[in-house]
């Protein structure tokens, strides 16, 4: 039995490696690429709604409506047998009024040691509350807690628009609070999936093209939507 979850916990960590270094091989754009690329849009949608829904979660609303821009990775996947290691794919959008720009692509990765055992893998959801915060996610390579404040949040958390930016540049919620064990983002990094954002946007972006051209793509439009009920309803109350 336990040779079984040994075996099955290295497969879940070699999968999670390929799945972090696998952008980084460059390819032409084909339709199951772009497939791949609208289905990681519609898990984004998904979600976000079932995020938006937990009521453990109850002030993530609040955090929604009050960002300056949101990153989803509707699944992060975690494998330890004494080290650990993290990835997922994942979108940017940034907020501008009642509308939103994007997508921009993201994978999310870290490694770490310790005495570890075991997979989970979970919906992760998080607000940029700064614009410093959204600056360094622009930025080619950034590590959570280092080059920017970041916090996980929990049903005890509360929001306060002053204490928050205080806190966090960037807060994170998760149906898997165990993804991040004790807040931790030890080890945790932000990197483009440059290759994506080609095949959506037609050509390569950086930071000033994210920030000033409001690139807003059609495959969007259902989210942005998500996205305008959950604050609407959170207005109202």
């Amino acid at each position: 039995m336990k040779k079984k979850l040994a075996l099955k916990v290295l497969r879940t960590l070699f999968l999670i490696f390929l799945l972090f270094f696998s952008y980084n091989s460059t390819s032409i754009a084909s339709e199951e690429e772009y497939t791949e690329i609208i289905d990681l849009i519609k898990a984004s949608n998904s979600a976000l709604k079932i995020i938006s829904k937990n009521e453990d979660l109850k002030d993530f609303k609040k955090y929604l409506t009050n960002s300056k821009a949101i990153l989803i990775f509707p699944e992060v996947y975690e494998g330890s047998f004494f080290f650990g290691a993290k990835a997922g794919n994942g979108i940017l959008l940034i907020k501008n009024g009642r509308n939103w720009s994007g997508p921009f692509f993201y994978t999310i990765g870290g490694v770490s040691v310790g005495l570890q055992f075991g997979i989970k893998s979970g919906k992760v959801v998080m607000t940029v509350m700064s614009n410093r915060g959204l600056k360094s996610i622009l930025k080619e390579r950034v590590k959570l807690g280092v080059d920017i404040d970041a916090a996980v949040a929990d049903q005890g958390l509360g929001f306060s628009a002053e204490t928050t930016l205080r806190l966090a540049d960037v807060f994170s919620f998760s149906d898997n609070s165990g993804l991040f064990l004790g807040g931790s983002f030890e080890g945790t990094y932000l990197q483009p999936r440059n290759d994506f954002n080609t095949i959506i946007h037609k050509k390569e972006l950086n930071a000033d093209d994210i920030l000033k051209s409001n690139l807003s793509h059609i495959s969007i439009k259902a989210i942005s939507e998500s996205f305008n009920k959950i604050i609407s309803r959170t207005s109202e109350k």
